[in-house]
């Protein structure tokens, strides 16, 4: 085999990048000769994590188009080939083999500069409907991966023939749940009881925490315990002693809160909804009400249609989320029929699938040539 070096163009939010770093994790089990090299902008996640990962991160300067007028908007263009001209550089120094991107605006400078270099270009789309970074690089690329069976109706037929569904790449700890009563006593909690997993991201959801110290003594009164990441901006009860009761602003063990959960409650970012479906856990999604193309509505809505999870709007939240929590839980041959459901779409082996059809793309001299003639 080879010896490959890849560029690996993800960030912006950790939805963009940990799919990325969970790919090049199993190419690095195929073969420990591969090299990676990221980029992206050194004030947002992927600064912080690559480097503390330890591989080696090369600083662009891209931003993303605001959805409002701003004189920024206009140097866009000239930022992105700025960045183009500086990548082809280490394109060329660093004989890069191919480019892995998984959308956002960090993903085009590089991938536009590869292509332009004769490399190949593999792009990961992690959300149901696809962004405007991943719809504009589509033409440019040698194959790209989706995480949702229906996604290819968002491109034009030229296009098809690159697309595979290959699910949405997660990290491999996900996959390891353990038993929910092991689960729930290693937590802390009584593992007869019923348990509902709330979180809302890093920062957290203003939204959710409001409405849960809102229902949580109707949630104690029908016995039902609370294991809550709140996020680092939540300044409400810590809850230290009720025993039916964890708040934590960030939790690290998603394993074992996945697997303690009877019924989880979060937003519907796409790694989130991977993760939901390789745990095989019913869901409550409060999709965020932002992005231009409504990417958790999309996502959220997907798996609703396929019996997987309910959809609660934010802007009923106050109201629908707690009869829909007791309504769940009192009703256990609907949950089962969800976890049947959303198991439908869990892609635990993702990353390896992907990393390995790469390398095989790579290994075909054939296929560089034709995509790049």
């Amino acid at each position: 085999m080879k010896k490959y070096n890849f560029l690996i163009a993800a960030g912006g939010t950790g939805g963009h990048l940990f799919p990325a770093i969970a790919v090049v994790e199993e190419l690095s089990k195929i073969s420990e000769e591969f090299s990676f090299y990221f980029t992206g902008r050194t004030d947002k996640i992927e600064g912080k994590v690559v480097q503390k990962l330890g591989y080696p991160f090369f600083p662009i300067e891209v931003e993303g188009l605001r959805k409002i007028f701003s004189l920024k908007n206009l140097l866009i263009p000239f930022k992105i080939l700025q960045s183009e001209i500086k990548l082809k550089k280490l394109i060329k120094r660093e004989k890069i083999s191919a480019v892995i991107a998984t959308g956002c605006y960090i993903s085009y400078a590089p991938c536009v500069a590869a292509y332009k270099m004769g490399i190949p270009v593999f792009l990961l789309e992690s959300n149901f409907n696809p962004g405007k970074s991943i719809s504009m690089l589509a033409a440019k690329s040698d194959v790209l991966f989706t995480s949702f069976p229906e996604t290819e109706k968002f491109f034009e037929n030229k296009t098809l023939k690159k697309i595979v569904y290959a699910g949405n790449p997660v990290r491999n700890l996900i996959s390891n749940v353990i038993s929910q009563s092991d689960a729930k006593l290693k937590l802390g909690f009584n593992p007869e009881k019923k348990l509902v997993f709330v979180f809302g991201g890093s920062l957290g959801s203003k939204a959710i925490n409001d409405t849960i110290e809102k229902i949580i003594p109707e949630l104690e009164a029908n016995n039902i315990q609370l294991y809550w990441q709140t996020g680092s901006t939540y300044t409400g009860n810590n809850f230290e002693n009720n025993p039916n009761i964890v708040a934590s602003t960030f939790i690290e063990d998603m394993v074992t809160a996945y697997s303690a959960a009877d019924l989880i409650v979060s937003r519907a970012g796409a790694s989130t909804m991977s993760e939901l479906a390789i745990a095989g856990k019913p869901s409550i999604l409060i999709p965020l009400q932002i992005g231009i193309n409504k990417e958790q509505e999309y996502n959220a809505r997907f798996f609703e249609k396929n019996g997987a999870s309910i959809v609660v709007e934010q802007s009923t939240i106050q109201v629908s989320l707690l009869p829909t929590i007791l309504d769940l839980l009192n009703n256990t041959a609907k949950t089962k029929e969800m976890e049947i459901c959303i198991r439908r779409f869990a892609k635990p082996e993702a990353g390896s699938f992907i990393a390995n059809s790469i390398v095989e793309f790579l290994e075909t001299d054939s296929n560089i040539k034709k995509n790049h003639k």
